[in-house]
């Protein structure tokens, strides 16, 4: 992930932001139903009022979560085949898919998923330190420049 475009700040940066991103990838990847709308998430997650802070959250970290319309789904669960009954909770082997909804990703690929966000966040971090080391170098720069300035224009 690239942070180089002009005043841009990572996701990970605002507070909290990757508790919800955890959170996020452990309901959406362990619930039974693959994808439901963003309202219906907030309510498992946070609750109700919360929709606008689960639909920024879902829309700003496309690396995770994926958006159509009002339906809010985790990527790998969306790469899955639709083979899993959540009324009985059971993968199933047959071609009519209808009622049946991709499978919950299993512990690991969890894990997975937020070790990734740990690391993005980390990354981040990282990201921003790196530019502030910049910041008393370009000042003395500065402050150079316009002593030169100065001192040619009293003379």
């Amino acid at each position: 992930m690239c942070f180089k475009r002009k005043g841009f700040k990572s996701p990970y940066l605002k507070d909290g932001r990757l508790a919800d991103v955890i959170a996020g990838l452990q309901i959406l990847g362990s619930y039974k139903w693959a994808s439901r709308e963003a309202a219906s998430w907030a309510s498992k997650l946070d609750d109700d009022s919360k929709t606008e802070k689960w639909r920024e959250i879902f829309t700003e970290h496309p690396e995770f979560f994926r958006i159509n319309g009002e339906w809010a789904s985790l990527r790998w669960r969306h790469a899955l085949d639709k083979d899993y009954d959540p009324e009985n909770e059971i993968i199933v082997k047959r071609q009519d898919t209808k009622g049946l909804t991709r499978r919950p990703l299993d512990p690991a690929q969890i894990e997975a998923l937020i070790n990734t966000a740990v690391e993005l966040h980390n990354r981040a971090i990282e990201h921003e330190k790196e530019r502030r080391w910049l910041t008393p170098i370009l000042f003395s720069l500065l402050g150079i420049v316009i002593g030169v300035i100065l001192q040619a224009a009293l003379k």
